[in-house]
């Protein structure tokens, strides 16, 4: 049985306590959905079960009938954040050597468990060369290993491909169906996970704002726009958005051309090979694949943070010529899979500035607090954090704001959803359209369907062996039976939207 009574929490720098008088309880068995908006203290909640920061008011009690060391096992948002050991073998069998689990005993569990995660063929590899979604994987894995009888899971589907969601609600109902005890507590930010719960809890500010059945929750319109579970999509009234426009000497970039383009690892992984496409101005690429299909190096090739090992990424000029990279800085740019990876300085407002300072180009105050209110941030509260305070959602959005506080020519969102709630994901829809309305190019790297079938002009899959194939995003959505092969092939979801 979990029972929490008036927790609260709080973190330096922040005026407003993370958890504020928190109060409920979860049954021995129970499993249990957590929502709420980014930065309601969702992820607080998870660290405190999980005996990782410990309550600075109110009680805590915890009780487990039988004599687990470890009664509650955490999956993290980012699944960096957890893995300690160079393979993917040491990190599965971490925990049970710090409890001194025999040889023999440890190796009959790693490979029961690799096995049935189906991540047997990366068992050795290195934790660091794994895809978000790989890691996402391991991280459970190693986990799951220890059969805790508290299960707490902060949005575990972040970076799965649809396979990998798929193998985590099978094996999480196989895990209920064997353990009935198993204590589950999923936190969330899809409305239809939550519809497979039975109970909901609500927060809102550090607080439970509803809890109760999901249908009847999500059936109040009127407290799902207020705690960020819903979101109001009008770009015709919606004001235009203020991003500066940084003119650079010499031109910018209109097309963003691959020849023959491919990458092959350093342990002779060919991951794409003779991909040729090209990108202008206006125009929005989705980029499909299942988890390890070499999305997120296509991405790091187009920004040029990685060189290809043949053939060539080439940036032209409006008179289709080849432009140098000096006249280029900062028109071409990409958010990275885990945001926190490219902050650097101790303020979030010192990291929006950054970029266009860099560029020759000092933002003013107004203009900063312009991109703090484009990602739905207050200035005023979030202008002096630290950006490694911030919550998972609130990172992204930050990501988003210093990389377009520079006016790039060419975008590229790696998982731009992963974390953000709903009121993020309408901002980022809308971000988009406004996008290609100024004739910026977007590359949309995603495992989300829907956020392809809304935004993107077309579909480029990547299968993982090298291959790809680019398909009209309209003749590609109106073909069930091919979206259907493709979709099993990636491991994307390409439902309704």
């Amino acid at each position: 049985m979990i029972e929490l009574t008036n927790v609260t929490y709080s973190y330096r720098q922040q005026d407003q306590p993370a958890l504020n008088h928190l109060s409920l309880s979860i049954k021995a068995g129970e499993a249990v959905c957590v929502m709420g908006a980014n930065g309601s203290g969702k992820s607080t909640f998870a660290l405190l079960l999980a005996g990782l920061i410990e309550p600075q008011g109110g009680r805590l009690d915890i009780r487990v009938d039988n004599e687990s060391p470890l009664p509650v096992g955490i999956l993290f948002q980012n699944p960096d954040n957890q893995m300690v050991a160079v393979t993917v073998e040491k990190e599965v069998a971490f925990a049970l050597e710090n409890l001194g689990t025999p040889p023999d005993e440890m190796e009959r569990r790693i490979v029961e468990t690799l096995e049935r995660f189906r991540i047997t063929h990366l068992r050795r590899r290195l934790t660091s060369e794994l895809s978000g979604g790989e890691k996402q994987r391991v991280a459970l894995a190693s986990v799951m290993v220890m059969q805790p009888p508290i299960l707490v899971l902060d949005e575990p589907d972040s970076f799965l491909d649809e396979a990998g969601k798929t193998l985590l609600t099978d094996e999480l109902a196989r895990i209920k169906a064997s353990t009935p005890v198993l204590t589950e507590i999923r936190i969330t930010q899809y409305p239809h996970v939550a519809r497979s719960y039975e109970r909901l809890i609500l927060f809102d500010q550090g607080a439970v704002a509803a809890d109760g059945r999901p249908a009847d929750i999500f059936a109040d319109t009127d407290l799902c726009l207020r705690t960020g579970l819903r979101y109001r999509l009008d770009v015709a009234q919606e004001s235009p958005l203020a991003i500066p426009d940084l003119s650079l000497p010499n031109g910018s970039p209109k097309r963003i051309v691959t020849r023959q383009l491919g990458f092959t690892y350093g342990n002779g992984r060919e991951i794409l090979r003779e991909l040729s496409l090209v990108l202008g101005g206006g125009q929005t690429l989705g980029v499909v694949g299942p988890s390890g299909s070499g999305k997120s190096t296509l991405g790091l090739l187009l920004c040029r943070l990685l060189m290809p090992t043949s053939g060539e990424v080439e940036l032209l000029g409006a008179d289709g010529q080849s432009l140098p990279p000096e006249n280029t800085r900062g028109r071409v740019s990409g958010l990275f899979q885990q945001p926190e990876r490219q902050f650097f300085l101790p303020t979030c407002a010192e990291e929006i500035a950054f970029g266009p300072g860099n560029l020759g180009h000092k933002l003013t105050s107004g203009e900063i607090a312009a991109m703090f209110s484009l990602i739905g941030l207050d200035s005023d509260r979030f202008g002096g954090r630290d950006p490694f305070t911030l919550s998972g959602g609130e990172k992204r959005r930050l990501a988003f704001a210093a990389v377009l506080s520079m006016g790039p020519r060419f975008i590229v969102f790696d998982e731009p959803t992963c974390g953000l709630d709903q009121d993020g994901v309408g901002r980022f829809i809308r971000l988009c359209r406004w996008l290609k309305q100024q004739r910026a190019g977007v590359v949309i790297i995603t495992h989300d369907g829907d956020i392809i079938h809304a935004l993107a002009d077309r579909v480029l899959m990547l299968s993982g062996d090298g291959g790809h194939q680019l398909f009209d995003k309209g003749w590609f959505f109106e073909n069930p039976r091919l979206a259907s092969v493709v979709s099993s092939l990636t491991g994307n979801s390409f439902g309704p939207t």
